[in-house]
């Protein structure tokens, strides 16, 4: 299947790995920056000009904001790159990437347009909502609840039955032990809001 990346950096090049490992046919990039060649593969052009590729088109951008901006659900697939382990039970939302050495156990559901990013981990019963980016190392106890573009930074970890709130940050390396709201910031063993995240 011809697909083309929308975002030409080191995430896309990533992004790019996992698709050529699955069996996609990577035709370029799509970016406002780059120009050239990226992994030997050519810039197509700008981002505005993606929608007249022939083919399907993935957002692979690591920040949850501009990737939702440029998200389109009709023209996405899902990639998982043949290293991870995705029980069968496990629903995928379009757009949504599993990185190398990723984890994903039963009875869990991801969104649109999520990152499951190099060696994470996601135990059962987790619902990760649209746009959500967990970070490397990341792990997951069961039944933990991220809300829609929450990012979980490198090495962050959750107990089980925690609720992240949508568009909040975990800093890496915290250990989120209790539930935390939307639009915060919160670091640390145990986590603890910091600031605002639209600060």
């Amino acid at each position: 299947m011809r697909l083309a990346l929308l975002g030409a950096g080191g995430h896309g090049k990533v992004v790019c790995r996992v698709a050529q490992r699955a069996g996609f046919e990577v035709i370029g990039f799509y970016d406002d920056f780059a120009k050239g060649l990226v992994l030997g593969l050519p810039v197509l052009g700008c981002f505005s000009e993606a929608p007249s590729f022939d083919g399907k088109l993935f957002v692979s951008l690591g920040r949850n904001a501009a990737r939702a901006e440029l998200f389109c659900e009709e023209r996405s697939v899902v990639l998982i790159d043949p290293s991870a382990i995705v029980d069968s039970t496990v629903r995928l939302g379009l757009g949504t990437v599993v990185m190398a050495g990723a984890v994903i156990n039963v009875d869990t559901v991801i969104g649109r347009n999520c990152i499951l990013n190099t060696g994470c981990t996601v135990d059962h019963d987790c619902v990760i909502e649209d746009h959500v980016h967990l970070c490397p190392g990341t792990h997951l106890a069961g039944s933990v609840r991220v809300g829609e573009g929450a990012m979980l930074g490198t090495g962050a970890c959750v107990i089980p039955g925690r609720t992240i709130g949508a568009q909040s940050v975990v800093g890496a390396g915290a250990a989120v032990v209790r539930d935390l709201p939307a639009r915060i910031v919160a670091t640390g063993v145990p986590a603890r809001v910091v600031k605002d995240a639209s600060v």
